[in-house]
């Protein structure tokens, strides 16, 4: 198959955060809550993300339970990730107070809970073939190669 592009197109959705993202005729809306100065009209990038990442082990799960002699009942995920929602704008004020903190997630978490037929050992390893297979967590853990296009204006 190759290599294949993905792409996405993010625009002002009205508010002074909310942003209408849209890949392949599907949208969702970005936002960030009252008390950090958005209207709270969709998930954070942050939670977005960690739905991306939680999404992707799911879907990783449902296409190799069967082939890993799984037998699966019902599987849900929690995702949690720990940020200093102060680090950004102490970075961008010139705060120079903590200059090591970092500015996204220091800590990601994957909670499992898997109803399955099968003992505690075969359940491990079918996380840790998940965890293994994961295109999202391989992203994240192997960051690619970033580039920056200034392009103009769009029409």
């Amino acid at each position: 198959m190759g290599i294949q592009t993905i792409k996405t197109e993010l625009k002002s959705a009205g508010g002074s955060y909310k942003i209408e993202c849209t890949a392949r005729n599907k949208t969702i809306i970005l936002d960030e809550p009252e008390e950090l100065g958005g209207s709270d009209g969709g998930m954070n990038p942050g939670e977005a993300l960690l739905c991306a990442l939680g999404g992707c082990k799911y879907i990783v799960a449902k296409m190799f339970y069967q082939k890993l002699g799984i037998n699966l009942i019902k599987i849900n995920i929690e995702m949690e990730g720990e940020v200093d929602p102060d680090a950004l704008t102490n970075k961008a004020n010139g705060n120079n107070k903590n200059q090591d903190i970092r500015i996204g997630f220091t800590k990601i978490t994957t909670r499992w809970f898997v109803d399955a037929n099968n003992t505690k050992e075969e359940i491990d390893e079918f996380i840790d073939f998940i965890e293994n297979h994961c295109p999202m967590l391989d992203t994240l853990s192997n960051p690619p190669e970033f580039k920056t296009e200034v392009c103009g204006k769009k029409s």
